[in-house]
């Protein structure tokens, strides 16, 4: 309690300040793609958007899209154990399924049990990333319900960076990656090899990523490009429930491999006021698991997955009714998977969607109405179809945005929750949420606050019944998000506060790993040519189930962590220093999994541009 007390009274001291220091407004003109079908400033666009741009994350010295994750307001990431391991999202009180993960606006979401891993998820080359909050299935269909993360690496301009630390218990990193954009030409590339032995053995993670694409316009408004992106990785799994279910043991022999990748290929061209997109794409997962001493014998399961997708724009700016965008998707899903107890060979989930909607711009004296109204249809062979409306609004003037949004959305049953044998059930119907927020921002030349608050109801959720997957549960969520940023001449400030509110409507009790109290302070003074940034983040306690007998509910403890970095600016080198975890605080973000304790570790990026 002590702890969250600190908290709040920090950020009531940078909210106050920030209010008051500044009189003179200046609209953020930070450009987002994610939040419409067409790109736009933060200042004007009516939804809740948080950018993390490449400048943040070196700031930070982050290897991880899920540690970047943490300080959005809104946003609770979930950690089985140290890094590596597997790391699922919460946005608004919603569950790991119902968040939409995007690389370059291409989907990552496993299509075997929904859902995305960040566990093997990492920074290199990643330009921004793009978060909005609230409703999306009126643009991008199923997954979309509590928000969408978009992860961007197309480069703006030339660069070349390298990077290498390393640091205790065994971590290794080098990263290298360049960037080419001149004329007709924008390339990138980047290879990252990573080591971590982890705290306990078989507690190890290693992972090699690629990735990379280019673009060429072949004539004025029309370009082609190629995008692609390979991670592989391996892991330990250094803990397991004895056969009785009372403790956790070593499990040495206790290991995942898998391969994840992603390919498309964007058509796009643009004459006036007329657009046209189409984008082909494909993405692929691989995971084998093993343990030749598992409680019960030896284990063993195997699944791949992927799914391809089709999708087309065509854009069209008028004078009276704004940006008008129409689109359509096909999109397969394919899935195989073969354990120590079941097949599934290739089951698939097939989907047609059409989608429009309006972007419209409407001047009010000095200020201006900004409108985002979509509608989207999404036809499956398999569970019907599924309408997704959404409308926001905003009043933006002399950097000041008042906004409301309603929107509906869904998840369709995923291939493991339809097909798998014993447990599956074809006549599983979505998730369907609804979902209303209103919110204030206010934009300043050294800094910006936000609030936002909330509404979610979830019906329809799919959860194990007495035999099967069944549409048997309801949930609410309602809650505040606050953030703010100021900048004080060399120093910087960041916080953000979530209150989350949630409940299951059959038994009263609040759904599992969300805080109602979290949140973060981030502090950085560039003293040039040295810099240091120290952030402090905190998670209240939360309701969770354990592994061990009796299974059921229990309450992990909260906890604060914080990260300390010291950095040296020699020219195109920038010598570095951090500590994670600097109070070696012993918690757990997903209760009996052990996250990881101080380490130190030193590194070195060399930066062209």
């Amino acid at each position: 309690m002590k702890s969250l007390s600190l908290f709040l009274a920090t950020a009531v001291l940078i909210f106050s300040t920030t209010v008051h220091a500044q009189t003179a407004p200046a609209v953020n003109e930070e450009i987002v793609v994610t939040a419409s079908a067409l790109p736009e400033t933060i200042a004007s666009t009516p939804a809740a958007v948080t950018v993390i741009t490449r400048e943040e994350i070196e700031q930070r010295e982050a290897r991880d899209v899920a540690d970047v994750l943490r300080e959005v307001p809104g946003v609770t990431i979930a950690r089985t154990g140290s890094p590596g391991k597997v790391a699922t999202l919460f946005v608004r009180g919603g569950s790991s399924k119902q968040a939409l993960v995007l690389w370059n606006g291409i989907e990552m979401n496993n299509p075997y049990f929904s859902g995305y891993n960040f566990g093997q998820l990492s920074t290199a080359a990643v330009e921004r990333v793009e978060v909005v909050r609230g409703p999306f299935s009126a643009l991008y269909g199923s997954e979309a319900v509590s928000g969408v993360v978009n992860v961007l690496t197309t480069p703006s301009t030339s660069n070349l960076r390298a990077d290498v630390e390393a640091g205790q218990q065994g971590l290794y990193n080098g990263a290298v990656s360049g960037a080419y954009v001149n004329g007709p030409w924008t390339a990138h590339v980047a290879v990252e090899q990573r080591r971590d032995d982890g705290f306990d053995p078989n507690d190890d993670f290693d992972g090699t990523s690629i990735l990379g694409g280019a673009q060429y316009a072949l004539f004025d408004g029309l370009s082609v490009g190629l995008m692609a992106r390979h991670n592989r990785y391996g892991l330990g799994i250094p803990f397991v429930p004895n056969g009785s279910g009372t403790a956790f043991v070593p499990s040495l022999d206790r290991r995942e491999e898998g391969t994840e990748s992603q390919f498309a290929v964007p058509v796009r061209y643009g004459r006036g006021a007329a657009g046209y997109e189409l984008r082909l794409s494909e993405s692929r997962r691989g995971e084998d698991f093993s343990d030749p001493n598992g409680p019960f014998g030896p284990e063993q399961s195997t699944t791949d997955s992927r799914v391809r997708q089709a999708h087309a724009t065509a854009r069209y700016k008028t004078a009276s009714f704004g940006a008008i965008t129409i689109g359509g998707e096909w999109e397969r899903a394919i899935v195989d998977n073969e354990n120590s107890f079941s097949t599934i060979h290739q089951e698939k989930r097939t989907s047609r969607s059409f989608f429009i909607e309006d972007r419209l711009s409407l001047p009010i004296g000095t200020g201006s109405l900004e409108v985002a109204a979509g509608l989207r249809h999404d036809d499956y062979e398999s569970i019907g179809s599924e309408l997704s409306p959404r409308l926001g609004v905003a009043f933006v003037r002399a950097g000041h945005k008042f906004r409301v949004a309603y929107g509906e959305a869904f998840r369709a049953p995923a291939v493991g929750e339809l097909y798998s044998p014993f447990f599956g059930n074809e006549g599983l119907d979505p998730e369907r949420s609804r979902n209303a927020e209103i919110g204030y921002e206010r934009f300043m030349p050294h800094g910006s606050i936000s609030a936002t608050l909330f509404r979610s109801e979830y019906e329809g959720l799919i959860v194990f019944g007495a035999t099967r997957y069944e549409n048997i549960a309801a949930a609410d969520s309602q809650g505040l998000e606050l953030g703010a940023t100021r900048r004080f001449g060399n120093a910087t400030v960041t916080g953000s506060y979530t209150w989350i509110d949630t409940e299951d409507e059959a038994t009263g009790e609040p759904l599992l790993r969300r805080p109602e109290h979290s949140g973060s302070i981030a502090f950085g003074y560039d003293f040039n040519p040295f810099a240091v940034h120290l952030a402090l983040l905190h998670n209240g306690s939360r309701d969770d189930v354990t592994d061990l007998f009796p299974y059921g509910r229990v309450s992990n403890d909260a906890y604060t962590t914080a990260d300390i970095m010291f950095r040296w600016n020699v020219g195109a080198f920038a010598p570095y220093v951090k500590v994670e975890n600097a109070t070696d605080e012993q918690y757990e973000e997903v209760f009996g999994y052990e996250s990881g304790g101080r380490r130190a570790i030193v590194g070195v990026r060399y930066t062209l541009r």
